[in-house]
């Protein structure tokens, strides 16, 4: 069995969003633990966090890529 090409456009979608949701995460974590926790339990806080710090901006470049990527492969599955 082999994955067909939408399927797979759309797990590298899903790939760089829980990539980059790891990586926000991680550097939360590493500036501050209360940051970290306002990452997890905080709805949109990472967006706020994302857009503070340079190493944010990248990761949610790659966080939209994967968000289009993965809406592109579930339309190509359809």
């Amino acid at each position: 069995m082999h994955l067909s090409f939408g399927a797979a456009v759309l797990l590298l979608g899903l790939f760089l969003v829980v990539a980059s949701q790891l990586t926000l995460g991680a550097h939360a974590f590493a500036t501050s633990p209360l940051k970290g926790l306002a990452c997890l339990f905080v709805p949109l806080y990472v967006y706020v966090y994302a857009r503070r710090n340079k190493v944010g901006v990248a990761a949610m470049r790659a966080w939209y890529v994967g968000v289009a990527l993965w809406i592109v492969g579930a339309v190509m599955l359809t």
